[in-house]
């Protein structure tokens, strides 16, 4: 296939007056300055799955401490403003501080080394946190957590984008979401059972020592991609480079918002199913997976797939698919946190409250957005700042979403209990969501200058040093 004379991208092209993704191997349609590796199916398939576990541990070590949090504030005696803090800022912040040297390292060195050395960290440090006693070493060991785990995305999605074609980007990125969301589920599950029949401690052990073994999977069974030796970028001229873009500002600004409602959500509707449905333990785990965690990863691998295709039309469906998902999803998630337990749907000899389908509906508009957001950020990266341009759009994403979503909840809910109540949490997650429309809004205006953006790239290549 011959593509017209013009701007390229890796990752995007302009064919015909119009930009999309990429449809061929040729590397003539890549970035002159990449050595896009020529690797088999079944490699490239086998790198996916590695990057999928990593972010299936990544996310476990995160989220294992939603399941836990009404046992570990029993047993440690703590208030839900500190569990807040356990559950967000203990993490969020060194993780914000912490991952963009983790992704410059992963751009100089070996990706396959730094995402090996963090996972063994993160991995390490929850299995210690089974061990503590009291509430300032959790919440250290859960800064040694966003430590380590800032050494996993960056440079896996810098990996994944350098081994699958082009064509693939979006769906082979997806293996990070879908990872995380899997993670997420097995989070609960794991920790619910685990939780129930040994005990907290021993669920964090048994989940961190997991993942040591899959550490050594990672760093003596992936390849490290070539790459190009020009010239290297430091952090702050990536970052310059990336946020010119009208497009990638307003993305950023839109996921964040998002992920303030995402993240509180996330975290704390475990301690709500329990609170005002008299869930807890296995049970607990499961329901959240099946209301929530399934219907995200397929919302995440739907999401991909759709961004994909449709940008072959018209590039901004990158950013009209996850500003469009999200504001899809906001009316299913206030239902659902409006209906109480009273509203019972029955299939057959099953009931089951209603809330329920109004979650798995939310939860699967929820999952569309990341894919796309990865691409974006990887199309309007370089070659040498792969790793770079995840992290800068990943470090206010999660400071923001995951540093003030569960804190501020916690916060509401424990200012709202003196006068609600057993319902001060539910109120806590509903006054939450009016962040929602606002982060699609910014997927909607990031759109406006998208393809102004991408015609600008190839230009800026030139002067980022």
């Amino acid at each position: 296939m011959t593509l017209p004379a013009g701007p390229r991208f890796y990752g995007v092209t302009r064919v015909d007056g119009r930009w999309g993704p990429v449809r061929c191997y040729s590397s003539s349609v890549l970035d002159n300055s990449s050595k896009q590796a020529d690797y088999s199916r079944p490699y490239v398939l086998y790198a996916i799955f590695v990057v999928f576990l990593v972010s299936v541990f990544n996310v476990v070590d995160r989220y294992i401490l939603s399941i836990l949090a009404s046992d570990i504030k029993r047993d440690l005696g703590l208030s839900d403003t500190q569990m807040g803090l356990l559950l967000g800022p203990s993490f969020s912040v060194v993780h914000f501080i912490a991952v963009l040297p983790a992704a410059w390292l992963a751009d100089r060195y070996a990706r396959r080394t730094v995402v090996a050395g963090g996972l063994f960290l993160w991995s390490a440090m929850t299995a210690v946190g089974g061990l503590v006693t009291g509430f300032g070493a959790l919440f250290a060991t859960r800064m040694g957590v966003g430590v380590g785990e800032a050494a996993g995305s960056p440079p896996s999605v810098a990996l994944l984008s350098d081994t699958a074609p082009p064509h693939w980007r979006t769906r082979a990125l997806s293996a990070v979401t879908v990872g995380a969301l899997v993670g997420l589920a097995l989070g609960m599950i794991l920790g619910g059972y685990l939780g129930a029949a040994y005990g907290w401690r021993v669920a964090l052990l048994s989940v961190g020592l997991t993942g040591l073994p899959v550490a050594l999977l990672v760093r003596f069974t992936l390849r490290e991609p070539p790459r190009s030796q020009g010239s290297r970028v430091s952090p702050l001229a990536a970052a310059r480079h990336l946020f010119s873009f009208g497009s990638f500002r307003w993305s950023v600004l839109g996921i964040c918002l998002a992920n303030i409602a995402i993240s509180g959500r996330n975290l704390w509707e475990p301690s709500f199913l329990e609170r005002s449905y008299g869930l807890s333990g296995a049970e607990l785990g499961f329901t959240y997976v099946v209301i929530s965690g399934i219907p995200s990863m397929i919302g995440a691998l739907a999401g991909a797939t759709l961004a994909d295709r449709l940008s072959t039309r018209d590039v901004r469906w990158l950013v009209w698919v996850a500003g469009g998902a999200i504001a899809l999803a906001v009316p299913f998630i206030v239902v659902f946190l409006t209906l109480d337990s009273g509203h019972v749907v029955e299939v057959g000899f099953v009931g089951f409250p209603l809330a329920y389908v109004f979650s798995a509906l939310g939860s699967f508009f929820l999952g569309f957005f990341s894919p796309p957001m990865a691409s974006l950020a990887q199309s309007l990266a370089t070659p040498q700042i792969r790793s770079l341009a995840h992290a800068i759009w990943t470090m206010p994403y999660t400071l923001i979403g995951m540093g003030v979503g569960p804190l501020l909840v916690g916060t509401l809910s424990e200012w709202l209990t003196p006068s609600e109540g057993q319902e001060a949490l539910r109120l806590a997650l509903i006054a939450s969501c009016v962040l929602l429309p606002a982060g699609a809004i910014g997927f909607f205006v990031a759109g406006r200058t998208l393809v102004s953006d991408l015609e600008r790239v190839e230009g800026s290549k030139a002067g980022l040093q």
